[in-house]
């Protein structure tokens, strides 16, 4: 009778564990993805040119190539003789449990039309960047009232394949001022 206790008692202790490490390696991503943002915000004003982010699909660990998901992103800037975009730096990438929700609703910014056509970007990857920061301040991203609010939203791919289009408990949104580049998280 003992055993079997303590076996219940592992079993419920490994699951809360694993959720609970998924959910810091959740707030971590999203932490770092708020954060590198804002380092292109100020790069864009230092050096005194337009900075692109794009997001990249990636496979998960073990999945086939064909299942991607957004799971990283980059920066871009004008090459200042060719006017073609390329990369600077490398793609950050999301912690392996995290993803971009790519509903419409929650991650408007991930369905917003690129700011140049492939042709443009000097890279064998040749995702476009689908908008930029601006020197001045802002962004490139249409700032009518009738444009809806930018945002990512990141959550867990464990609950996104158990329910993929809605939104989970567990989740983190970034939501994007584009007339001046700041910065709300929720």
């Amino acid at each position: 009778m003992v055993i079997a206790i303590m076996a219940i008692l592992i079993t419920l202790a490994t699951h809360s564990i694993g959720s609970m490490l998924a959910s810091q390696q959740l707030g971590s991503s999203f932490t770092r993805f708020s954060n590198e943002l804002a380092l292109a915000s100020r790069l864009a004003a230092k050096e005194n040119r337009l900075v692109g982010i794009r997001f990249l699909k990636r496979a998960e660990e073990g999945a086939p190539a064909e299942q991607t998901q957004y799971r990283a992103w980059q920066f871009l800037v004008p090459d200042r003789t060719t006017g073609k975009w390329r990369p600077l730096g490398k793609a950050h990438l999301l912690d392996a449990s995290t993803v971009m929700m790519e509903h419409g609703i929650y991650s408007t910014l991930l369905n917003h039309a690129p700011l140049v056509t492939a042709a443009a970007v000097d890279d064998a990857d040749t995702t476009p960047p689908l908008f930029a920061f601006k020197p001045e301040g802002g962004t490139t991203l249409p700032r009518s009232s009738t444009a809806p609010k930018w945002c990512v939203t990141l959550a867990l791919s464990s609950d996104l394949r158990r329910a993929p289009d809605q939104l989970p408990a567990n989740h983190r949104t970034l939501v994007l001022n584009a007339h001046t580049g700041a910065i709300t998280e929720y």
